[in-house]
């Protein structure tokens, strides 16, 4: 089990690095429950669907800023120091792909909730809880578990393609 935490996170090994490479940056949508880019989500479904976005679209600024834990955004506490190169590791997994919160629930800990969440490409799907913290100001995502996201870019249904069902 890879859970990728802001306290740790298995490096995925050089392949992955190269693969991610050429990484832009784009701005972040906004969607119900969010505020515009460079703000903090004030719902945990949005946080989640704004990193995993943020990702998804190679804004490696945007997914600092959503990632961390209840003593800020990886960004603002630059902790991890090497915080830039597990946003490249985790944009490597989630570069185009979609998500969709599905619903969220109070964790066993003041301040933090469990978001259930889909993460497809094309027609082929995977759910994953995500942990989201609360920080002054609104919720960004704490850990995930990368073998289960990882998943997503597996074949699901004999075409070659990515995703599992």
């Amino acid at each position: 089990m890879s859970v990728v935490s802001f306290r740790s996170l298995v490096l995925a090994g050089a392949s992955v690095l190269l693969a991610a490479g050429a990484v832009g940056c784009a701005g972040a949508t906004s969607t119900a429950g969010t505020t515009t880019s460079g703000l903090i989500p004030s719902s945990p479904s949005a946080a989640v669907e704004e990193f995993i976005r943020a990702a998804s679209d190679s804004n490696l600024a945007r997914m600092s800023q959503l990632f961390g834990s209840d003593g800020g955004s990886a960004a603002v506490t630059n902790q991890p120091k090497d915080h830039g190169q597990r946003m490249i590791i985790m944009q490597a997994y989630l570069g185009g792909v979609s998500v969709r919160a599905l619903g969220e629930v109070a964790s066993g800990d003041r301040g933090r909730r469990l978001v259930t969440t889909e993460i497809s490409r094309g027609p082929c799907r995977v759910v994953v809880p995500v942990t989201v913290v609360q920080v002054r100001g609104g919720w960004i995502v704490n850990a995930f578990d990368l073998s289960e996201v990882a998943q997503v870019n597996t074949p699901c249904d004999g075409s070659g393609s990515g995703g599992n069902s």
